[in-house]
């Protein structure tokens, strides 16, 4: 369900209950990279003049909020977090990491960052200085999701309802109870992890579980009206829906890899050939879903209102298999996505993009712009490493790119995230 010879492993997840510095005073030489001694660095536009085969550098694992210059790309990354001594409150996790590609990491103001725990513990981090703030107060898979106008306001889905939290008074109150919209063995209204809200963050696409996991319903909540729009009963004989999410401007609903429906729920839409992917706007400001087709190895393009498929790069799979993350979420600079690619075992690249986060510029023939290596290894054949997915995201204005690794140290669940900096106006 996820690319091509790699399916995700969905019974990982935790059960739905449970760079330039202004004044460098000290540089250090460390295994091929660059060690910046201030608390930050200057961000730089990533030197990547062509698409040769580049190998990752040999690198010891960085420490914790001490930036570095990327040696291959030049871009200013630093690690955000550190498990061993930012998990709290009965915490056991030995990882951290952003939640998913497909979901806004950053707050509208780019102040705060929701980071998770592998155990399903969520933590606020201050956005500038990358110290964690304190330990949410929920615990599973609640799906926390930014507010797109009030940087204080988290929402977050506790089993039928939908609550709000302001991070900054520390108040909760229930903003929607679905439990008259859904079916009565209805034991869940969520996304299943993987989904967002449009951009306005007005309208959010839901899917009604029962106890054992399986869909019974797609629901359409309009957040300004308060009140379910849309709902579409899902048939015993339905394909098993991954997961629930809606398009920038609320124009479609997606229910896993198999198809999309208008904001009525009445027109269905059939999908083939869909791996990973993720909802986003073209330069014209056009809703698309950028995605890995599985049929023609390749990353293409699709214009949710006229189904035209346009490609956008080939995969060469020949020397081994990878797989693929994309996140479109940098609404602030259409006409972009960003992806992350990881190989399926220990093996050196073969090809340009292989262990690389990157932008792909949406239209026929664009701009390909490689910015970092993520230095994650993943095994297949180790369950823990599910966690070693990059699942790179970004923020609004694509100044900002949140991604996951275990540097390396594969099977141990021992994850952190990192963030890279970018400038204003990098890719235009």
């Amino acid at each position: 369900m996820c690319d091509r010879k790699i399916v995700e492993v969905n019974n990982m997840k935790q059960s739905p209950k449970l760079l330039v510095i202004f004044f460098v005073t000290i540089v250090t030489i460390s295994f091929g990279y660059i060690r910046l001694s201030s608390s930050d660095a200057a961000p730089v536009s990533p030197k990547d003049a062509d698409l040769k085969v580049v190998q990752a550098p040999p690198m010891s694992k960085p420490q914790a909020r001490t930036p570095y210059t990327e040696p291959t790309f030049g871009a200013s990354v630093v690690r955000v977090t550190d498990a061993k001594s930012d998990v709290s409150g009965g915490d056991t996790s030995v990882g951290m990491k952003n939640e998913y590609s497909r979901v806004q990491s950053f707050n509208v103001n780019d102040t705060y960052i929701v980071v998770r725990s592998i155990n399903a513990y969520w933590y606020l981090y201050d956005a500038n200085t990358l110290k964690p703030i304190r330990q949410l107060p929920f615990q599973g898979e609640v799906e926390p999701r930014w507010d797109a106008n009030d940087p204080n306001r988290l929402y977050y889905v506790d089993d039928k309802k939908l609550v709000a939290y302001n991070v900054t008074s520390k108040q909760s109150n229930v903003v929607h109870d679905f439990s008259k919209d859904v079916p009565s063995n209805t034991a869940f209204v969520w996304t299943k992890g993987e989904g967002s809200p449009s951009m306005d963050g007005r309208y959010w696409g839901f899917m009604a579980d029962d106890p054992n996991g399986k869909p019974l319903a797609l629901l359409i909540y309009d957040l300004a009206q308060n009140k379910v729009i849309a709902k579409r009963n899902v048939p015993s004989n339905a394909p098993d829906y991954d997961h629930a999410t809606i398009s920038p401007m609320g124009g479609y609903l997606f229910a896993g890899y198999d198809a999309y429906y208008d904001r009525t729920l009445t027109k269905e839409t059939p999908l083939s050939s869909v791996g990973h992917g993720d909802l986003a706007l073209d330069a014209q400001g056009r809703e698309v879903m950028v995605y890995q087709d599985t049929k023609t190895d390749s990353i293409s393009m699709l214009d949710l209102a006229t189904g035209k498929v346009t490609v956008l790069f080939t995969i060469d799979f020949s020397k081994h298999s990878k797989g693929f993350h994309i996140s479109g979420h940098a609404f602030k600079k259409r006409g972009w996505a960003l992806i992350s690619c990881f190989i399926e075992g220990n093996y050196p690249s073969s090809d340009w993009m292989d262990n690389t986060i990157f932008a792909v510029e949406l239209r026929p023939k664009g701009r390909i712009i490689r910015i970092a290596h993520h230095h994650s290894l993943y095994n297949p054949r180790v369950e823990h490493d599910y966690w070693a997915e990059p699942h790179a995201t970004v923020n609004r204005d694509f100044t900002r790119v949140l991604f996951t690794s275990n540097w390396g140290k594969t099977g141990t669940e021992q994850v952190e995230m990192y963030m890279i900096k970018l400038p204003e106006n990098w890719i235009w």
